[in-house]
């Protein structure tokens, strides 16, 4: 009786060992995934059948930014776990099967775990990734909810849920939960970015450059982080702070086709047209398939008078999507520059087929029916314009122009009157 007893109290307590241990692992996934690592790996040498220890070590390389890593200890993990026997385990193997997009594994795996241990706030977490995986996001916020009532401190729950509710645009919930993210953790660049998206969609912009900042400040390399900070300022209107920031995340990642593109949407709008070329051309280098691009390089070729180079390219761009409205729009200014009316007739035509609401198509299909002496046909088209967009001066400008060639001057004396008045509201 007395040896029962003592190799029941040995099993407590190496139960009890384990236990602290993963409980140490966790705290290590915020606080050091660099001694998480280095621990796990210690274990393991000892170990290698410790599929625990491959699953946490596959989070601290994830989060510590290597995710092939990651992606290898979540398979090893898993090809151990063939028949697992606790709820640690189940949760494991769900992790491992949520890793590898097996996201209906995953579910049943974490289901087990937390009926295995209801206060497993991890299987709840892991689930919830698994049914964000699924795109069943009420389950997913559900699942993050209760992770977080069983333990306050989630960080990670915390932010995911923030994603949910950023793609559902619930950008104030979202809000709250970057912001608990961050008051946890704040050194995680990351959830600063991500709370500075949020403000960006909320069109708070500066809100958004402070928080884009402080990501850049903890991670210096971040060239995301960079480009999405230059983007804001581009929308401000601060071109040479974007230019700026859309630099330095090409000088960190030289293939970011995207920052050269946000940059070359910034050369374009200083009228730099070579540079903007440059950029549009080193974007479509780095993704042949990038239509808005070619689209992007044909105007600034237009605007240099070059308009075969440009309708080459808004072609080009049409081959890519077929249903790419605003490449035929730009293919018609082209036509129209070229004197070729019809073509130009064709393409504002078929651009308003795509989208019946395009105000600029109609307005320059009108234009166009102004070259071809149509008066009527000009003024429809104005008209048509001001209905989808009644802000739109330069429509009743050039309706005003067309009334007057009719001889119809209270119509364009009202209609210069309406430009002038939308023309002295603040932009």
């Amino acid at each position: 009786m007395v040896a029962f007893i003592f190799q029941d109290n040995i099993s407590v307590s190496a139960q009890s060992d384990k236990q602290q241990t993963r409980t140490r692992w966790e705290k290590l996934v915020y606080e050091g995934t660099k001694a998480l690592i280095q621990e796990t790996t210690v274990e393991l040498a000892k170990n290698p059948q410790n599929a625990v220890a491959l699953r946490m070590r596959s989070s601290a390389f994830y989060r510590n930014s290597e995710p092939e890593k990651g992606k290898a200890d979540a398979a090893a993990a898993l090809a151990l776990l063939k028949d697992p026997a606790n709820a640690e385990e189940f949760e494991a193997k769900c992790y491992a099967e949520r890793r590898l997009e097996k996201y209906d594994e995953a579910l049943l795996s974490c289901t087990r775990a937390v009926e295995l241990d209801p206060k497993y706030a991890w299987a709840y977490y892991n689930r919830g990734n698994a049914n964000e995986g699924k795109k069943r996001l009420e389950q997913a916020i559900a699942d993050h909810t209760k992770a977080i009532e069983l333990n306050s401190s989630f960080q990670d729950a915390f932010s995911r849920r923030g994603d949910i509710y950023s793609l559902n645009k619930e950008y104030d919930k979202a809000m709250a939960d970057y912001t608990k993210s961050i008051e946890l953790d704040p050194k995680r660049a990351s959830e600063f970015g991500r709370r500075a998206y949020v403000y960006f969609q909320k069109k708070e912009y500066d809100k958004s450059i402070t928080d884009y900042t402080r990501a850049i400040e903890l991670d210096p390399k971040g060239a995301s982080q960079l480009n999405s900070r230059g983007y804001v300022y581009l929308l401000k209107k601060e071109q040479n702070l974007a230019i700026v920031d859309f630099s330095k995340a090409i000088d960190l990642e030289p293939k970011f086709a995207g920052a050269y593109f946000n940059r070359g949407l910034i050369y374009n709008e200083k009228k730099d047209h070579d540079k903007a070329i440059t950029d549009f051309t080193k974007v479509i280098a780095l993704d042949p398939k990038a239509a808005a691009a070619f689209v992007n390089r044909g105007i600034n070729y237009n605007d240099k008078k070059e308009h075969d180079k440009a309708i080459a390219d808004f072609t080009k761009a049409i081959e890519l999507d077929p249903k790419f409205a605003w490449a035929y729009n730009t293919r018609g200014k082209s036509y129209g520059d070229k004197k070729e009316y019809d073509r130009a007739v064709a393409d504002y035509s078929k651009a308003i087929e795509l989208e019946p609401k395009y105000a600029l198509a109609y307005y320059n299909r009108g234009v166009i029916y102004r070259e071809k002496k149509e008066n009527d046909l000009e003024i429809a088209e104005y008209s048509k314009s001001i209905q989808l967009d009644p802000k739109f001066a330069p429509a009743y400008i050039n309706r005003a122009i067309a009334y007057e060639a009719k001889g119809e001057k209270m119509l364009a004396d009202r209609d210069r009157q309406k430009a002038k008045e939308l023309e002295g509201q603040p932009k």
